[in-house]
């Protein structure tokens, strides 16, 4: 992935949402139908998946969901910003993950 921007785990929400309303708009719809929300699902799996997978979770495919779910909390913590270092983010989520 390219890191000019970082992965945070609101943006990837809102790009699942934003990705959903296109959806609905393009259905003339004024609210969401089913479809539009397995557009909104399957758009965030595909980012949690591209963003915080790691080569080695064929294994333990839901792997990126753990690292997502600790960015979260890093993200509402204050300590995973726009600007932070992907690398220290990566380092800490390991760590974490590790039971470090």
């Amino acid at each position: 992935m390219n890191n000019s921007m970082n992965p945070l785990p609101s943006l990837i929400r809102a790009s699942a949402t934003n990705t959903a309303n296109m959806a609905m708009r393009k259905g003339s719809r004024s609210a969401w139908s089913s479809e539009d929300y397995d557009v909104a699902c399957e758009t965030q799996e595909r980012l949690i998946r591209a963003c915080y997978g790691r080569d080695g979770d064929h294994n333990e495919p839901n792997r990126c969901y753990i690292r997502f779910s600790i960015a979260e909390a890093l993200e509402r913590n204050g300590l995973f910003k726009l600007k932070s270092d992907m690398k220290e983010v990566n380092a800490t989520i390991d760590r974490m993950m590790d039971g470090a």
